[in-house]
């Protein structure tokens, strides 16, 4: 089978625990990295959005001082809905299994690459 063929399939529940143990080790890696960049500064308010406060996260996106943290924040969220999807049965799934070597590269992706391709094109309207 080629690669540009590759069928898309289910992951393993071996295959999921390794992705999801990458995505919290890169979270442990990102937030080691935001309390680098605060420098000491604010520590509080990561403090408070590292617990999980919703609070928190809305002051971090919202400050002008953290243009370089809020890009890690985001990719943050999106590690721990990717890590929800794993635990809830949804990851990997857009409206068919979204291709193995797509997850490696991506591993918080929602949708297969055709999909994503159609909704970037809708935001260029």
């Amino acid at each position: 089978m080629s690669a540009k063929k590759q069928e898309r399939k289910r992951l393993t529940d071996i295959e999921l625990e390794t992705i999801k143990k990458n995505l919290l080790e890169r979270k442990r890696q990102l937030w080691d990295e935001i309390d680098e960049d605060a420098g000491g500064e604010h520590q509080e308010l990561i403090q408070m959005a590292k617990a999980g406060g919703d609070r928190g996260f809305a002051e971090l996106r919202e400050s002008t001082i953290f243009s370089l943290i809020k890009l890690k924040a985001k990719e943050i969220e999106k590690i721990e809905e990717a890590i929800q999807r794993i635990d809830n049965g949804k990851y990997g799934r857009c409206r068919d299994w979204i291709r193995p070597t797509r997850l490696q590269v991506q591993p918080h992706a929602v949708r297969c690459r055709s999909c994503q391709e159609k909704v970037e094109k809708i935001k260029q309207i």
